[in-house]
Parts: C-alpha cells; structure tokens; sequence
C-alpha cells in the first residue's frame, strides 16, 4: 500500500484512513457553519506523538500519495 500524507502549508504529515475521515470531518465542520472559522485536530489521535493542526478557511490542505515501488 502505497504512502499517503497530508500536506497542511509547507508540512508534510503521514495519514491514515481513520485520520483522513476527522480530517473530513473537520473541515465540514469549519466551511458549513459561517461562524466557525477554524477547528484543531489532532492528527495523531491515539499516539504518543501528539500533532494538533488548526484547520482554517483558507490554509491550503492536499493528501498525496506516493507510487509504490512496483508502479
């Protein structure tokens, strides 16, 4: 299974499945209620590396993945 990560600005971060779906869920949150701008999520949600993003209108957010190998 090929890497996927979550570009948020200039970073870079590994994403799961799981992690994805917040990460939808989240930015339904901030752009369907005019009165929430932002939300933070935390992108590590049961680890021990704690990784909280704040999710705004307007920061450029992608997921890429990369080819595996035998592509």
């Amino acid at each position: 299974m090929p890497n996927r990560y979550l570009r948020y600005g200039d970073q870079r971060y590994i994403i799961t499945k799981e992690a994805e779906a917040r990460l939808n869920r989240t930015l339904d949150a901030v752009y369907s209620d005019g009165t929430r701008g932002h939300e933070w999520l935390n992108l590590y949600h049961d680890s021990a590396a704690p990784c909280r993003l704040l999710i705004a209108a307007g920061v450029p957010i992608t997921i890429e993945t990369e080819p595996a190998p035998d592509e």
